[in-house]
């Protein structure tokens, strides 16, 4: 009985790496690699991809690259991905994206290629911790 419950514990592990706090521009992050992905979703169901360094820093485009797919299991909608002021990724979707996806960000940065980072969307909010939130709207 020990084993199982080390292992009901392990999940949360994950949360280490801050995946339930904003990035630094306000998205969800996720560690595919040597690195983390932050992600932001527009309204026009727009990804906005930083490729950020193991300090949540330096975000690149240089020897880096994204691939964006939204799946669910009706449906696959690709991203076309180009680089955005010249410290992040803009992905459209080449389709309509379904509310209740998941997106699938394979991400290489600096040549680093990391594993494929899932977000589910929506995108949970943020719970709010000290401050409360200014100027979001919920549509």
């Amino acid at each position: 009985m020990k084993l199982l419950a080390t292992l009901i514990l392990l999940p949360s592990l994950s949360w280490a790496h801050g995946e339930d706090k904003p990035g630094p521009h306000g998205g969800h992050i996720q560690m595919p690699g040597a690195f983390h992905t932050e992600l932001i979703v527009g309204k026009d169901q727009s990804a906005h991809i930083y490729l950020l360094d193991m300090n949540f820093e330096n975000p690149t485009t240089q020897n880096s690259e994204v691939k964006v797919t939204a799946k669910n299991n009706k449906a696959e909608v690709k991203y076309t991905c180009s680089v955005m002021d010249g410290n992040h990724f803009h992905c459209i979707p080449d389709g309509k994206v379904p509310a209740k996806t998941t997106l699938i960000v394979q991400a290489t940065r600096e040549k680093a290629i990391g594993n494929e980072a899932v977000y589910k969307l929506p995108l949970k909010p943020f719970k709010e911790t000290s401050k409360k939130s200014e100027g979001h709207h919920h549509h």
